[in-house]
């Protein structure tokens, strides 16, 4: 009995300790807590679907051409001794691009002059013994023969003078190409000859000068879609196109570009037909030999529903977006996708309209989960 006396206060202290322990675990309305707070939901950037005017498009691979393009040779030989333009630069029609040493060229003329004057004179006295012949005849006092051997040596003395006559012209044209102009206005490109050397028709191209404005795009489409489309258009089925260019680095050239012709055959290896397309080049940005996407875009556009293309992902079923409803809950939703239009894609099934689409934070969540929206601002708003 005195020990069970005994046990009574430390009894009543421990009971003491814990209830003092379970008093401090609550808070002020006596409510107990766990010891560990609630994450709140994840932060995400939202942006809503929109519908705009979208023109439709087909791309192809094509193959810029020069408008013009000449190969500059040289058409008599010489030592050069001017190459007056710039390589790489703009040259104008008409301007000196290499220049031979004339010397030799002009001793030609001049002997070519001097065949001519001595043709002249033999024709003069060919003539006059022609007359002379022509009258004795007339009196019987000179032969017959004597007669055709004069009109003889006369029509030999005039040939011989159409002859110096040719020699010269050629000497003349000779020395005239000893100054090798520009044929067109365009641009130069790289010389293959330099000042002292010796240069003729068998030194090949000095320099090759093409015309960019206009810039001509070459590409092919399929003898069926080739078949198809003029069908359509007996018809009058056929929408107009307007050809773009989307150059290497993604960006759409500014200027718009017209139809220019199609090839008359269609080529046997590959069962396509070339057609060319011509664009404004005031700029020079664009040069032969790039390989761009020719753009073809409809001049009437439609009213389609589109996305940012960084809310689109992919799955086994195809394209998805994560969709954020009234509740801030996360929808995962499929949709079906058309053609790109600049950072946008065409959504033509699954979304409409004012919802909103998750474009950052993407990978902090998964469908069903809430989260804390924050809508990104427009880029009238940014500016």
């Amino acid at each position: 009995m005195q020990a069970i006396q005994w046990l009574r206060p430390k009894a009543l202290k421990l009971v003491t300790i814990l209830a003092a322990f379970v008093l401090a675990s609550c808070d002020e309305n006596g409510a107990q807590t766990t010891g560990k707070s609630e994450r709140p939901p994840p932060g995400v950037v939202v942006v809503p679907v929109q519908t705009k005017d979208v023109s439709s498009a087909i791309e192809y691979v094509g193959r810029t051409n020069a408008s013009q393009r000449v190969d500059i040779r040289a058409r008599v030989s010489g030592t050069l001794v001017e190459r007056p333009f710039e390589e790489g630069e703009a040259v104008e029609q008409g301007a000196m691009l290499f220049k031979i040493d004339p010397s030799e060229l002009e001793a030609s003329k001049a002997a070519a002059e001097a065949e001519v004057a001595k043709a002249e004179a033999v024709l003069k006295e060919a003539a006059a013994s022609l007359a002379r012949y022509q009258q004795l005849e007339a009196k019987d006092v000179a032969s017959v023969a004597n007669l055709d051997q004069a009109v003889a040596k006369e029509g030999q003395a005039r040939a011989n003078l159409k002859a110096a006559q040719a020699a010269l012209k050629k000497a003349e044209l000779d020395l005239g190409y000893a100054q090798i102009v520009s044929p067109l206005a365009g641009r130069s490109g790289i010389a293959n000859a330099d000042v002292g050397n010796l240069i003729g028709p068998d030194t090949g191209v000095l320099v090759t000068i093409v015309k960019l404005d206009p810039i001509h795009i070459l590409f092919s489409i399929g003898e069926r879609e080739y078949l198809n489309y003029r069908k359509a258009r007996a018809a009058g089925n056929t929408e107009e196109m307007t050809p773009r260019i989307k150059l290497a680095n993604g960006e759409l050239y500014k200027e718009a570009g017209t139809f220019d012709l199609a090839d008359n055959e269609v080529d046997p290896a590959t069962g396509t037909l070339k057609l060319r397309v011509s664009f404004p080049n005031p700029d020079r940005l664009i040069v032969p030999g790039q390989f761009v996407n020719v753009v073809l875009t409809s001049t009437t556009p439609e009213r389609l529903t589109v996305v940012p293309q960084a809310s689109v992902q992919e799955n086994q079923s195809g394209p998805f977006v994560l969709v954020v409803g009234q509740d801030n809950k996360v929808d995962a939703r499929q949709i079906r996708t058309g053609q790109r239009v600049g950072s946008e894609i065409v959504a033509l099934e699954g979304v409409t309209e004012g919802e909103t689409v998750i474009v950052e934070g993407i990978q902090k969540v998964r469908p069903g989960a809430v989260v804390t929206p924050s809508q990104r601002p427009s880029a009238a708003q940014s500016q």
